[in-house]
């Protein structure tokens, strides 16, 4: 599980990283990426958050989907540039369908183009 520390929960911040923020595509996921000033970093700079359409389908299949890009991310946690960013994964439609090898690619290729992996702590 993703500790609580790297969440973003706040609606006033989800709208503030779509309205502000950066967008990568890729043909599973949408990221946001903003950059937060250092006075309102707190404890840690990195904050995630997910989203996933009513679309996707019911509670079960929302949740699952979101567990399974959580869990994608923790595994990147120490290869990630820890700096006061908010990011947004924004689930899209071919994610429901897709491996596992496919998600954990997915959040990676996403991860770096927004220059936040730190290629030498990668496995």
């Amino acid at each position: 599980m993703l500790p609580a520390t790297y969440r973003l929960r706040d609606p006033r911040d989800f709208r503030r990283v779509y309205a502000r923020g950066r967008s990568l595509v890729h043909r599973l996921a949408v990221l946001y990426v903003s950059p937060r000033d250092t006075a309102s970093a707190g404890s840690h700079g990195l904050r995630i958050g997910f989203v996933v359409s009513r679309k996707q389908g019911g509670a079960a299949a929302r949740n699952r989907i979101k567990r399974r890009l959580r869990e994608a991310v923790r595994r990147r946690l120490e290869a990630l540039v820890h700096r006061p960013v908010d990011l947004i994964f924004v689930c899209r439609s071919g994610l429901k369908s897709a491996t596992w090898p496919e998600v954990q690619a997915a959040v990676e290729e996403l991860l770096g183009r927004a220059g936040l992996l730190n290629r030498e702590k990668c496995p």
